[in-house]
């Protein structure tokens, strides 16, 4: 429970508050659904958050056309779990998710080196406001941690084996795919939707973006 001698590293992103709603950003009634599965000890992880997910805010979230959700799939390790349990915590205390999941990545160090000990995460939880001593007394919660292996089984069950992994309306795509696919995916799930019939199912089918990793990802054995 003792503090780090080490500063905070600031966030590579922050993350817009006004669109946080619980682990998700945007609207609930937004036409596309993006899921992101993802480990905080994960580097290509890390580059999402720094390269593609802005660009994702931007376009879709912002302007109410998607809503993106923040989805457990840990593996890495001990303070894979603990990160994840941590980022919870920082939800439940003082609604900090999203500002801690963007210090998490920002401090991301040597796979399970200390860099999300249970110490340095009670540092990164002051860093967004919360208290130290409550925080690290609900890190002892088991029902977070229950919450974090439920999520990540339910990834398993989806067909996921990596990290970072997009699940967009279903359409999973792995690693880091261009952003060109992205982009014109995600438009012609939205010009599908825009014509769909009223009974809500869309009137052409969409071209499945490319799961293929740029850059590569890390994979759950």
């Amino acid at each position: 429970g003792g503090g780090s001698t080490a500063a905070v590293a600031t966030p590579i992103v922050d993350t817009p508050a006004a669109l946080a709603d619980g682990r998700s950003l945007g609207d609930p009634t937004a036409p596309v659904t993006i899921d992101l599965w993802a480990d905080y000890q994960c580097p290509v992880c890390a580059r999402f958050t720094r390269d593609l997910e802005p660009l994702l805010v931007a376009k879709y979230v912002q302007p109410g056309l998607a809503r993106l959700t923040f989805r457990d799939f840990t593996f890495l390790g001990p303070e894979s779990f603990d990160a994840a349990v941590a980022s919870r915590v920082a939800e439940a205390l003082g609604g900090k998710f999203w500002a801690y999941h963007d210090l998490l990545f920002a401090n991301q160090g040597a796979e399970n080196g200390g860099s999300f000990s249970r110490s340095r995460l009670a540092d990164i939880a002051v860093a967004v406001g919360l208290d130290r001593a409550a925080f690290l007394k609900a890190m002892d919660d088991p029902t977070y941690l229950a919450a974090v292996k439920t999520e990540t089984a339910q990834g398993q069950a989806l067909g996921i084996n990596s990290t970072p992994t997009m699940s967009i309306d279903g359409q999973l795509a792995a690693g880091l795919p261009e952003w060109t696919k992205v982009e014109a995916y995600i438009d012609s799930l939205l010009a599908a939707h825009s014509s769909a019939p009223a009974s809500g199912v869309p009137a052409t089918g969409a071209p499945a973006v490319s799961a293929t990793p740029a850059g590569g990802g890390s994979s759950a054995p």
